[in-house]
């Protein structure tokens, strides 16, 4: 009787040690893989918004009472033709994570968004509407209201409001 009660408890905890060991093994080999992997799309990513860009140095972030915190990551082109925001807002869904490119004198010049979780239609809506103005050289702060994608819209904006006033605490103005 203490056999067969014994013996299931210590073959499923040998499983439950070797399925952990082979997990972290696993995890061990392949977690540099994948940061190289994020790097080089982050880095793709900045290209795309500033092509004449020959590479970007990461901004260490002035005083905190002056930076707004919802800017995670900052980066500035080393010829000195713009600069990458990375800032964390919330909309409808939760938090979203916006990539935001500024010309060297702080106008707009383009954005994506690297992570969100919102819903599908209402955060289309708002990436047609995007996609549109950028195309004209403009920015989501160009309009007031979007039906049907308030907080998703309010968020994007709330997003290049606080890039802006990034680039203004590193001593840029913007037109």
């Amino acid at each position: 009787m203490k056999k067969d009660f014994i013996v299931p408890i210590l073959a499923m905890s040998l499983i439950c040690l070797f399925m952990t060991g082979a997990l972290a093994l696993v995890n061990n080999i392949t977690h540099p893989i994948i940061q190289v992997a994020a790097a080089q799309r982050a880095d793709e990513a900045m290209r795309m918004l500033i092509p004449e860009a020959d590479s970007f140095i990461p901004i260490e972030s002035p005083d905190s009472d002056n930076f707004p915190p919802a800017i995670r990551e900052a980066y500035r082109s080393a010829n000195g033709v713009g600069y990458i925001f990375i800032v964390t807002t919330r909309g409808f869904g939760g938090e979203k994570s916006i990539m935001i490119g500024l010309c060297d004198v702080g106008d707009f010049h383009g954005s994506t968004v690297l992570a969100h979780n919102e819903t599908i239609s209402f955060a289309n809506r708002v990436f047609q509407v995007r996609d549109y103005l950028e195309e004209q050289g403009k920015n989501l702060l160009y309009i007031d209201t979007l039906s049907g994608a308030t907080q998703t819209l309010e968020a994007y904006q709330q997003g290049l409001i606080l890039v802006f006033e990034a680039f203004e605490t590193l001593g840029g103005e913007t037109q």
